[in-house]
């Protein structure tokens, strides 16, 4: 249960224990989903991943929210609720902040997703891939999607990277398991439980508080002690 650092050093981040109380009601009946009419602008709630590359190590669960255009946050709990790191998104520019330690890293968006599954998305598009909704993804954005018997996007790929939806929620075509492979990574991303178009909320992208936080570099993230 524990995220592991994509590094072949360990960032000695605490298991994510903390998460398990919020996702106990996932473990009963499945929920039918259907994306909204009007198209999906965002998609909150919690899933797990277990990647495996050259570069990445990843194995745990994360709340997150994703919304158009480019705006992400992940956040991994430790088992006494603490916030044992997060990922802002940010249009072009993502955070890795590790609040324990006051300290974070700046790097592009599609670079800092790279560092968290071992494949480069940007936000919007793993809104997509969560949501199922690939209306919008036009022939000028370089996918190659799939739709089985059902009319359901069941895979899909762009650029190396591949997905397969191994299992969808009850309801229209909303992937609840997702095999993924890229350059030398793959796993799969699993969806533990997922709501769409939430209130907007403008203080979950805030970075404004990174000022009393110390930039390091990514190899300098992955030297923090353990608290």
């Amino acid at each position: 249960m524990d995220f592991i650092s994509p590094s072949p050093r360990r960032l000695g981040l605490p298991g994510l224990v903390g998460l398990l109380a919020a996702l106990a009601a996932c473990a009963g009946r499945v929920p039918v989903l259907v994306p909204p009419s009007g198209g999906v602008e965002a998609v909150e709630g919690f899933g797990s991943a277990s990647m495996r590359g050259e570069d990445v190590v990843v194995k745990g669960k994360f709340a997150f929210l994703f919304r158009r255009p480019g705006f992400g946050r992940v956040e991994a709990v430790d088992p006494i609720g603490r916030t044992a790191f997060l990922i802002i998104f940010r249009e072009d520019r993502a955070y890795f902040v590790v609040p324990g330690k006051k300290a974070y890293a700046e790097e592009t968006s599609e670079a800092m997703m790279k560092r968290f599954l071992g494949i480069s998305l940007p936000p919007d598009e793993v809104l997509r891939l969560l949501s199922g909704a690939w209306a919008d993804a036009g022939a000028g954005s370089g996918w190659n999607v799939e739709q089985d018997e059902r009319g359901r996007v069941g895979s899909g790929g762009r650029d190396g990277f591949a997905f397969t939806v191994r299992e969808f929620f009850p309801g229209a075509g909303v992937p609840r398991d997702i095999g993924l492979s890229g350059p030398g990574t793959f796993g799969r991303m699993k969806v533990l439980k997922l709501g769409f178009n939430p209130p907007l909320r403008e203080a979950a992208f805030d970075v404004s508080f990174l000022r009393g936080y110390v930039l390091k570099t990514w190899q300098e993230i992955l030297e923090l002690p353990d608290r």
